[in-house]
Formats: structure tokens, C-alpha cells, sequence
């Protein structure tokens, strides 16, 4: 061996020479660290496990289980892997993608009961949120290890990130979130009035990854290697738990404020009494159009004995869900049994009919509509009927192209033209927004139809002057669409008092997606700092104070009533000016690192020579 060359020795004796290629050193190294046993503490702290364990845990914080604590230390898990030494594998994100499938086919179950079509859907949209899990993880260490952002704002940036863009991308979909599993704990709930469910999600992650580097300092005080650097109290972590205590207190604070401000101020008139309708529909996509009508009588018997129940209260407003007042009235409409309003944009192109004939056409059928459902529904409630806000399907004609909505039919007893309805926006995935799987059952036989998507918020006045915004089945799913709905309102001088909600979760059978839809509601109410009333086929139809508290609630899978008092609540809060700008910010921040290094690989490659 020259004398310009430096030997090492290995374990067992053997020379291994500086010049020796880095390659065999590297695998001779992996080997040697293959063969020794992993004890236990190490597998529990391993990126397959703490995913796996964080999956659970998520589960249990969310409905049918509503175990708000176990919130925190999911986060604390899925944020222990990205603050590991070691870097994730390949291997190990797969693993972490595949935990969270498992966890989000638990949570969404219940959309499989819908139609067995949807066995495919729900498999599909799970695996599709579960790759937001590693997403996470790499965000949270690329902002952390990367950009030096502290590990608690790295992993509640991150957080913020992954769920607004769900909220966004493929339609959106934003149930399940963090935020959802702190409902129980209504003291959590106030700084949704500031930065939307994305504050608390920010607020419940934020923690839980403080709680990761208190056991993190916890285990290396017991450490005897690193035991010198680690008795010194961690100022930083002492700190993030002090402001979260201090979150705490305040939101306490501001919620028995609110409540000592009502009862100061008792008896306070309601903004309107609202009776919110709930019975059985039988709800199938196949199902015969006999069910339609079996509904509807059921509904009308359900309101009958609410009025007899109530007939010493003066109602304002009547509320039947999501598409339970469709059924013919004496015939079809151009043969179509689903259409309960029609409203005329100019003759269609392909009629048989006179431009006189349609319109002759079209006087009759609204005044059967008129003489045979809307007025039959109103005569049990005497002289002074209410109006009625009822879910159906509204035909628009055009010369061009007739469109179908599922709306929200807003019609008075006294006048057959004073009418108005909302036509859904937000049409919902797997379900009215699939035009191939429509396609394909329509081959086969089964005649599912086409739905057309709204353009406009509507917010309809009673006669008090109370102005009342609708929301039709999972559009309250996504926070920014109820926002803009009372953003864009407020700005046409028709900002709503009391914000409702039509749905029609027969089709879930009473799972568990009935209570993440009313945790939506509930956030909905908060976020806009109003009253948020819910009618729901089968259920859960509620009550909501602005608060987010459920005052009053039907179980799922029966029959019947509640006569709603809501007060007026005028409190503001930045989301409502806003929306969700903050939280979009955070998703830009932790996207950064990722574009910055997809900026740096278009460069080296423009850069290379040839």
C-alpha cells in the first residue's frame, strides 16, 4: 500500500482501503444495518405504524364515533412522521397512502347504501382523498427541513393546504375535515367566525404537533446521549402551549359572552317560525314513480298533524327537503312526472305545439300545480297561510336546450305568479356529475337523467321582511359556496337572516354520512354567524343556532317535525368579508417548496448542453 493511502479497518480485522468505491461501502454498510433487529419502541415509532395508528384515531374523532380528543393525536402521529430524522421511503408513502384509504373507506361507507353503482364510487373517492395523507407529509418536511418553519406552523400550514384544495379540486369535497371533529366541543368552534373550518383545523393540528415535540424533549431528557442538550427547558414549546391555552380561554370567553348577552336580553323575537318537515321517501335511483307519490302523501299527512299540533302559532314559512314534493299534480308535463314548475325562456324548437297551445299548456298545468298540491298543502294551516319553501324539479324552457334543475321552490299560497326558486350550483360527484356512468345505466336500462347546474344565489323575503338564503343537498359541504351566497346577497342589499338547508339523505340509509352532513351544517352556521336550519328526508333535520349548537334535532329514520324560533344573531366576523383568502395563502405557502424545486428542474434541464 503507497504511503498516500490511509486504511481503516473494518469490525473483523480486515484492511478497507479510502479508494475502495463508495458503492461497495454503501451496500456493505445497508447489510449491516439490515441484520440488526428493530426493537419494539422502534417499530411503534415506525412511518407504517404511527400512520396506521394516526388512521384509527382520525376515525374515532370523527361520527359515527365523536370522540373529539382523539383528533390531537391523530395529528400528533401523521406529524411525528414528517418530523422523523430519517426521510421517508417510496415504500413508506405508498404505505401511508394506503392508511388512509383505509381510513376514508371507514368514514365514507355509508355512500356504497346509495345504489350499488356507487360500491365503485365510494372505493374511488377514497382513494383519491388518501393521497392528500403523504401529500401532507411531504409538505410539512419540505417547509420544515427545507424553508426551517417551525415544525408546528410547517405541519398546520400544510394541513390548511391539502384540505382547501380538496375543497376545490374535482368538484370539491370538504366533509371529514379536521375542523368537523371539534363539534362536540363548541368552545373550539369561534375562530371558524374569523378564518372558517380552516382556522380550527389549523388551531387542532397546530396543537398536535406541539404535543410531538413535548414527547419528542420528553424522550431525549431521558436520553443518556443527548441528555446534555436536552434538560434545557424548550422555550418555543412552552410557548405554543400557553397560546393555545389562551385560544382556549378566549373562545370559552366569547361563548358564555353570547349566551349571557341572550339571556340579558330575553324574550327575544324571533326572526320567523319555520316549520321543517320531515318523513319517509322511499329513495331509490331505480325505484318506480309510484314512490314519488307515496312520498308526497306522506309528507303532506306529516305536515297536516304538525299543524294541528301547532294550530295556536302562527307559521311563516314551511320547509319540505330536497326533491319530496315532486309527483304530477293531475298529469304530466310533456310526459314528464318529475317536473312540478316550469318556467318558459321561449318556445322550444321541438314541440308539436302552436306558440298559443304552449302557453295555454303551460297556464293549465301551474294552476293544477297551484289547485291540487300547493294549496292543498297550505289549507291546513287556515286563513293566514304560510310559504312555502319546497324541494323539486324545475323544467326551464329554451329554444335552444331545456335545462332540469334540482331547485328549491319558493311559492306563496295566494298567487299562482308569485313564485321563485333556486337552482343548485354545486351538483354532487358520482352522483349528478358523471355523464359516462349516466350514460352506461342508461344503456342497460335503468334511466337515470341529466341534471343542469344553477348560476345565482336566491334569497327570498317573507312577509316580516326576514330574508332567508337555501342551500340544496351537500352545496354546504364546501364552506367558500355558502360564503359567496351570502356575500354576493349582502352585495344586492338581500343579505340573508336565516340561512336553510334542503337535502335528501334517504338515500344513506341513517349512516354515518347523515351526521358529517349536519357537522357541515353546523360549521356553515358559524362561519357566517347565522342561524342554519336543516330539512332532511329521513333525516337529521336540525335546528342551529349561530353558535353552532343544535337546538333542537329529529332522529334519523323517523317521522317528524320541529317548529323553529331562530334569532337574529348580526355578529361579523372576517370570513364573512373574506372567505377563505387566509387559508388560500397558507395552501400557496406550503405548494411553494414543491414549485420551487419543479422551477429548478426546468431550468437545469434548459440549461444542459444539447
Amino acid at each position: 500500500m503507497s504511503s498516500g493511502t490511509k486504511a481503516t479497518r473494518n469490525s473483523d480485522g480486515s484492511n478497507l482501503s479510502k479508494r475502495q468505491p463508495h458503492r461497495e461501502i454503501k451496500s456493505h454498510q445497508s447489510k449491516q444495518v439490515a441484520a440488526v433487529p428493530m426493537p419494539w419502541r422502534e417499530r411503534l415509532r415506525s412511518a407504517w405504524v404511527l400512520a396506521l395508528i394516526g388512521a384509527f384515531l382520525y376515525w374515532l374523532s370523527l361520527p359515527p364515533m365523536k370522540m373529539p380528543w382523539a383528533a390531537y393525536l391523530a395529528a400528533a402521529c401523521w406529524v411525528a412522521i414528517a418530523g422523523r430524522e430519517c426521510v421517508p421511503t417510496r415504500t413508506d408513502y405508498w404505505r401511508i397512502w394506503f392508511a388512509g384509504c383505509l381510513m376514508w373507506l371507514a368514514l365514507l361507507q355509508g355512500i356504497r347504501l346509495a345504489f350499488w353503482p356507487l360500491y365503485l364510487g365510494w372505493v374511488a373517492l377514497s382513494l383519491y382523498l388518501a393521497a392528500f395523507l403523504p401529500m401532507f407529509i411531504g409538505m410539512t418536511r419540505s417547509l420544515n427541513r427545507n424553508w426551517l418553519v417551525p415544525l408546528p406552523l410547517a405541519a398546520a400550514t400544510a394541513w390548511v393546504g391539502c384540505e382547501l384544495i380538496r375543497a376545490y379540486f374535482v368538484t370539491g369535497f370538504g366533509a371529514c375535515m379536521l375542523a368537523h371533529s371539534q363539534i362536540p366541543w363548541p368552545s373550539m368552534l369561534p375562530v371558524a367566525a374569523w378564518f372558517g373550518s380552516y382556522g380550527v383545523s389549523f388551531v387542532v393540528m397546530f396543537f398536535g404537533a406541539v404535543v410531538v415535540q413535548w414527547v419528542d424533549w420528553i424522550l431525549r431528557v431521558r436520553s443518556t446521549v443527548n441528555a446534555t442538550q436536552s434538560k434545557k427547558l424548550p422555550l418555543a414549546n412552552a410557548a405554543w402551549t400557553m397560546l393555545f391555552v389562551l385560544f382556549l380561554l378566549m373562545s370559552n370567553w366569547s361563548l358564555q359572552s353570547r349566551d349571557r348577552l341572550i339571556a340579558s336580553q330575553e324574550p327575544i323575537k324571533p326572526l320567523a317560525t319555520v316549520l321543517l318537515v320531515q318523513e319517509d321517501m322511499p329513495t331509490r335511483f331505480d325505484g318506480p314513480a309510484e314512490n314519488w307519490v307515496i312520498g308526497w302523501n306522506r309528507y303532506e299527512q306529516q305536515t297536516a298533524l304538525a299543524a294541528r299540533t301547532h294550530h295556536a302559532t302562527t307559521i311563516d314559512l314551511v320547509v319540505w327537503p330536497e326533491s319530496t314534493f315532486i309527483a304530477g299534480p293531475t298529469e304530466d308535463f310533456l310526459g314528464k312526472s318529475w317536473i312540478d314548475w316550469v318556467e318558459s325562456d321561449g318556445f322550444p324548437n321541438d314541440l308539436e305545439l302552436s306558440k298559443e297551445e304552449f302557453s295555454e299548456y303551460v297556464k293549465k298545468y301551474k294552476e293544477r300545480l297551484m289547485q291540487y298540491k300547493v294549496r292543498r298543502v297550505a289549507s291546513h294551516f287556515g286563513p293566514e297561510q304560510p310559504v312555502l319553501l319546497l324541494g323539486t324539479d324545475v323544467m326551464k324552457l329554451r329554444p335552444e336546450k331545456t335545462a332540469r334543475y334540482n331547485a328549491a321552490l319558493w311559492v306563496s299560497p295566494k298567487s299562482v305568479d308569485s313564485f321563485e326558486y333556486y337552482a343548485k350550483q354545486h351538483l354532487v360527484l358520482f352522483g349528478e356529475t358523471f355523464p359516462l356512468i349516466f350514460d352506461l345505466l342508461n344503456l342497460i336500462g335503468l334511466g337515470v337523467g341529466s341534471i343542469d347546474a344553477g348560476d345565482k344565489p336566491l334569497a327570498c323575503k317573507l312577509p316580516s321582511g326576514v330574508a332567508v338564503s337555501t342551500s340544496i343537498c351537500f352545496e354546504d359541504v364546501l364552506p367558500h359556496l355558502i360564503q359567496s351566497h351570502v356575500s354576493q346577497l349582502s352585495a344586492q342589499g338581500m343579505s340573508p337572516d336565516i340561512l336553510v338547508n334542503i337535502t335528501n339523505d334517504g338515500w344513506f340509509r341513517g349512516s354515518s354520512i347523515l351526521d358529517h352532513h349536519l357537522n357541515n351544517a353546523i360549521m356553515a352556521a358559524v362561519e357566517n354567524r347565522r342561524p342554519m336550519l336543516v330539512a332532511a328526508n329521513l333525516g337529521i333535520s336540525a335546528w342551529i343556532d349561530g353558535d353552532g349548537r343544535v337546538v333542537r334535532s329529529l332522529p334519523r329514520l323517523e317521522g317528524g317535525s320541529i317548529l323553529a324560533e331562530p334569532i337574529p344573531d348580526g355578529r361579523w366576523g372576517l370570513w364573512q368579508w373574506i372567505g377563505d383568502w387566509p387559508a388560500k395563502a397558507l395552501a400557496m405557502v406550503s405548494c411553494l417548496p414543491a414549485l420551487v424545486w419543479l422551477a429548478k428542474r426546468i431550468l437545469k434541464k434548459r440549461t444542459l448542453p444539447g
